[in-house]
């Protein structure tokens, strides 16, 4: 029997077919007695139930995707599959109404509205109001704390823009007085010794007759550490209080010195520098100084005149001067030398190997000024070849720590079994804030002090400079002095000692 036409059971014969043989594949045989089955023209089964016959019309109800049901096997009845109804459509939007156009013109009976035309149409319909949109969080502390740090910030930038204008006017302002202080014309009104005459003996050597039958490198010679810096000419950071001609009449007879070049600073070192023509410096910028012209400078006229000097009218005197050469002075400072006529007192050795006479020799001969150099172009020489009699210190001398790091024992920067000529002893040390304190040097100037750190070099290297500053405190003059008088005295018992290069004779 065959239900409905051919096109519709074609379509819903293959549509059944494809889904029965799903289902055998999965479910077990089932009795022919559940369903009814008939076969259209090509031989697809129709199942019955879905085909329904209303008198003579023919309708197809759509197969809807039913869930399958649970077969038991104690059950004679198949539990029915629940058909599960499609969703229904979306619904389809609907334009929101248009408020009809308020008129003057419209008036109302009976509370009807009703326009001038009368048309039934012209009704207004009633909207709904819009729905509001939900409040949002209220933000007032996160603005208040955005407006507080903004607020900070700017403060603080502000703050930190001041401090910054500020410090920059204050260095400015310092480096103006320090330029201003350092040279000006007032700069120019610094001390100076006139009279360099010192009262001694005829027959004394530096003040005293036992240091004349010393060999020359075997007598102590009290020493100015950077004797040009001293607050008579307003050095920042003095070494000494008074200027190192006043040393040399107290007694003392050895000078360290440095030289520079200044910083032509606007031509301002004209007002620091005499440059003397008569000294080939009328075009030199070469000081004394330690490091830099604005801390302090001696003028070069006058520390080589001054030594001059004094050994033209202290027959009986003899200096040994040190000077470190910094770079672009050394040249200016033999100009000076030479043109000052220093460098006639200057005595030069006969040999490579050096045999220092008596210090009363070096006064026979005039020759009383033992100079020695170092830093520029300086290196090592034979001591009669050295250029203008300037011996290289590194030659000659040993010391102990140039910094002042070490200001009790002898321990010297040389090692091993290594014989020089001289020993430098440097007895000074720098405070907490690295600059010269004379409250330290008195405590290290005290004879007690000096006493201690000549007893640990017994057995060693004998000092023969002892450099010190602040040179007006402690009793370096009175230490240095008996401790010569004990070397003569030795001397004179037949005693040799073996301090250096050589022995007492």
């Amino acid at each position: 029997m065959k239900f409905g036409s051919k096109n519709k059971g074609d379509s819903s014969a293959k549509a059944t077919g494809s889904s029965r043989k799903h289902k055998k594949e999965q479910e077990p045989e089932k009795p022919s007695f559940f369903t009814t089955s008939n076969s259209d023209q090509n031989g697809t089964e129709v199942e019955a139930s879905s085909l329904f016959r209303w008198g003579d019309k023919k309708e197809e109800v759509p197969v809807v995707p039913a869930t399958t049901g649970r077969f038991f096997p104690w059950s004679k009845k198949k539990q029915e599959p629940v058909v599960v109804a499609p969703p229904p459509p979306p619904p389809e939007p609907v334009a929101p109404a248009t408020p009809p156009r308020s008129s003057s013109s419209m008036f109302s009976f009976g509370g009807r509205k009703k326009s001038i035309y009368g048309s039934p149409s012209s009704r207004s319909v009633a909207t709904a109001p819009p729905t509001p949109s939900p409040p949002r969080k209220s933000n007032s502390k996160r603005v208040e704390h955005e407006t507080i740090y903004d607020e900070k910030t700017r403060r603080n930038c502000c703050s930190c823009k001041c401090f910054i204008g500020c410090s920059c006017l204050f260095i400015l302002l310092a480096i103006a007085g320090v330029l201003t202080w350092r040279y000006g014309p007032w700069f120019q009104n610094s001390a100076s010794s006139t009279n360099l005459r010192v009262q001694s003996c005829p027959d004394c050597c530096n003040g005293s007759r036992s240091n004349c039958k010393l060999p020359v490198n075997k007598v102590i010679f009290p020493t100015l550490h950077r004797a040009h810096a001293s607050k008579d000419h307003s050095f920042i950071g003095a070494s000494h209080d008074k200027q190192f001609e006043d040393a040399l009449v107290a007694g003392y007879r050895g000078l360290q010195l440095n030289t520079c070049v200044c910083e032509n600073i606007l031509s301002l070192s004209k007002g620091l520098l005499a440059r003397d023509e008569a000294l080939g410096l009328q075009n030199s910028n070469m000081g004394f100084c330690h490091s830099a012209c604005g801390t302090g400078v001696r003028d070069p006229t006058q520390v080589i005149e001054n030594i001059k000097n004094f050994l033209d009218v202290n027959p009986r005197e003899v200096l040994l001067v040190d000077v470190d050469m910094n770079e672009g002075s050394e040249n200016d400072l033999r100009t000076a030398m030479r043109a000052s006529g220093l460098l006639d007192y200057v005595y030069i050795p006969d040999s490579k190997y050096v045999e220092w006479p008596r210090m009363e020799k070096l006064i026979d001969k005039n020759k009383r000024l033992l100079l020695f150099g170092r830093g520029g172009s300086l290196r090592s020489c034979d001591a009669p070849d050295c250029r203008d009699g300037i011996l290289y210190f590194y030659d000659f001398f040993a010391q102990t720590a140039p910094d002042g790091s070490d200001v009790t024992s002898c321990d010297s920067t040389l090692s091993g079994e290594i014989h020089v000529d001289y020993f430098l002893l440097n007895h000074f040390q720098n405070n907490a804030a690295m600059l010269p304190s004379p409250t330290i040097a008195k405590d290290l100037n005290s004879y007690n002090e000096l006493s201690a750190r000549f007893e640990d070099c017994q057995g060693k290297i004998e000092p023969n400079l002892l450099s010190v500053e602040f040179w007006q405190q402690g009793d370096v003059l009175e230490f240095v002095q008996k401790q010569n008088e004990k070397r003569y005295e030795l001397l004179k018992l037949g005693f040799s000692r073996r301090g250096l290069r050589g022995w007492l004779e």
